[in-house]
């Protein structure tokens, strides 16, 4: 009982920072697109795809290789929940009901292994209620970036217990989750591989083949999708839009100020410190990090033994600071240098890792009072009083304001009709459609593309010159196929975009495609006659070669699982 107990505090602690989502049908977010995604998945998955990486509807109807770029964890995690028998919109919110509990259990697990169980349950609580973690479900909407934050916890703590294969898991979990939150960890995972490799007296040739061992684990069962991410990024708009105009790294720096006050609100992240959204770190938390030194002081004044403890706590407090520092316009230089840290858009992501390190440094202070009066029986009932007094202030400060802006009393049809997908959704979220589609100037100065409602609710294709007859025989996300009658030679259109992967084939033989034209959809030349056309979106050479790296990755370990069993019995 012992042993679950944690667990079902944990639980106790998650519920009112969720329990906001039972109150309507779903709630109002900026990157309100989830459901679209999940509707599409679950449509590819009916067609009998069980990773697609092209979808239709969205690019204003004509298509775009979404899971070839986008993060597919959260989104998978959705359809285990709707293949149970919920709705889409249920099912997204369960996924934000998981992501706050296992972020929750994450950090427990993680403060435990270090600081024991009730310094562990306060991180927990202070992790869970850290105010951006609110803002990345309820007001962002940021779901692969909040679920990130569930993720996270379990790699460090599988890093740091040398854990090699869990560790490679859960790095794979994480980009699967949110390349863009994995790749600033690697600066922290280097961190905790130096700290660590220093402090080992033997066997540091045995951990550096550890920590390389799972950080290739972790890259090759996820190599199906950040390798072609990588490589084909280049072929949308991704380099013209996503790091530029509004969404440049330049103009959302975090003000100093704004880290101890900034109110919360539903609003978006601009230019100077004004923000419609919060980026303060929660007054409980500042107050437990500075009890935390004060607690590290008392302990070093009454000579205490315990210098590893010591350096552990400074080893978080010093990544605390880097964490806060790189949402800061003093660490410009750094995101000027680091070309590729211009993808996370906003600096102030890197409170991300904020939340971790400031809840583990909060953890210390209640670890380092127990130190203090260690083997004094009333001063320990006292520090758990005290601690559930820490775990409920911090609950009763910042449970109000984890909920939704606005409920909306709307059903799974309100959020995947033709119209909701292939032009709301479209014009929201267009970073993906290929590069050298027409674009215009709105009156924000901002880069979108030259279509309009009327564009985007269009055919699936169409004759564009000669004479014939086409009936579309089948219509799946990765596979067309056609039957063209008496065809006196034609010019067929196919209305999706040409990104490559794309074949045609006339009768069984490939054939050419071109889409110099100013939406860059397939086009193709047709001969008289009848014919059987068929288009197919198939795997590139990067794209086989990072499948073939995942499966030899997951073999591997199914492998070595196998040997493990066999000399265990």
């Amino acid at each position: 009982m012992k042993r679950v107990l944690p667990f079902i505090l944990l639980a106790i602690i998650t519920i009112p920072a969720v329990v906001s989502l039972t109150y309507g049908a779903y709630f109002s977010m900026h990157d309100d697109q989830h459901i679209a995604r999940l509707y599409l998945l679950d449509q590819a998955i009916r067609q009998g795809y069980l990773y697609p990486r092209w979808v239709d509807g969205l690019g204003f109807g004509f298509g775009y290789p979404l899971f070839n770029f986008y993060p597919p964890l959260i989104y998978f995690v959705g359809m285990f929940f709707h293949l149970l028998g919920f709705s889409l919109l249920s099912s997204m919110k369960l996924v934000v009901v998981v992501g706050f509990y296992l972020a929750g259990v994450g950090m427990y697990l993680f403060a435990n292994k270090l600081l024991g169980r009730w310094p562990a349950l306060v991180a927990a609580t202070l992790y869970t209620y850290f105010l951006y973690h609110g803002v990345t479900a309820y007001v962002r909407g940021a779901l692969a970036e909040f679920f990130s934050m569930a993720v996270l916890p379990f790699v460090f703590l599988f890093l740091w217990t040398r854990s090699t294969l869990l560790y490679g898991v859960a790095f794979a979990l994480l980009i699967l989750t949110h390349p863009l939150i994995a790749f600033p960890s690697l600066l922290f995972i280097g961190a905790f591989f130096v700290f660590t490799f220093l402090s080992l007296k033997k066997g540091k040739l045995v951990y550096v083949l550890r920590f390389t061992a799972g950080t290739l684990i972790g890259l090759g069962l996820s190599a199906f999708f950040w390798l072609p991410s990588i490589m084909e990024k280049s072929y949308t708009l991704v380099d013209a839009i996503l790091t530029k105009e509004l969404a440049s790294y330049t103009i959302h720096f975090v003000c100093p100020f704004q880290l101890w006050f900034s109110p919360w609100g539903f609003g978006g992240s601009i230019a100077g410190c004004q923000d419609g959204m919060t980026f303060q770190l929660g007054r409980v938390h500042i107050a437990l990090l500075l009890f935390s030194v004060s607690t590290v002081i008392l302990y070093l004044l009454t000579k205490k033994r315990g210098a590893t403890k010591i350096g552990e706590y400074l080893f978080f407090c010093v990544l605390l600071i880097v964490s806060i520092g790189m949402t800061l316009p003093i660490s410009k230089p750094i995101w000027d240098y680091v070309q590729f840290l211009s993808y996370l858009q906003f600096p102030w992501r890197f409170l991300t890792f904020v939340a971790i390190f400031i809840s583990i440094c909060g953890g210390f202070g209640i670890y380092f009072l127990q130190r203090v009066f260690e083997g004094n029986m009333l001063a320990r009932k006292l520090i758990v009083l005290f601690s559930v007094t820490v775990i409920l202030i911090t609950m009763y400060k910042y449970a109000p304001v984890f909920r939704p802006q606005e409920y909306l009393a709307i059903t799974d049809s309100d959020k995947n009709n033709v119209y909701e997908i292939q032009w709301r959704v479209s014009r929201s979220s267009f970073e993906y459609i290929p590069k050298g589609v027409v674009t215009k100037k709105t009156n924000l100065n901002t880069t979108v593309p030259a279509i309009d409602e009327e564009m985007a609710i269009h055919e699936p294709y169409e004759i564009l010159t000669g004479k014939g007859e086409a009936s579309m025989e089948m219509n799946i996300f990765e596979e067309k196929i056609f039957s063209i009658k008496r065809s006196q030679g034609m010019m067929f259109r196919l209305n999706t975009f040409f990104f490559p992967g794309w074949t045609a084939y006339l009768d069984g033989k490939k054939i050419s495609i071109f889409d110099n034209n100013p939406l860059k959809l397939i086009t193709v030349s047709l001969p008289a006659g009848d014919h059987t056309l068929n288009f197919v979106y198939e795997d590139t050479l990067v794209r086989k070669v990072a499948g073939f790296v995942s499966i030899l990755t997951l073999l591997g370990i199914v492998f070595y699982f196998l040997k493990f069993v066999k000399i265990k019995r």
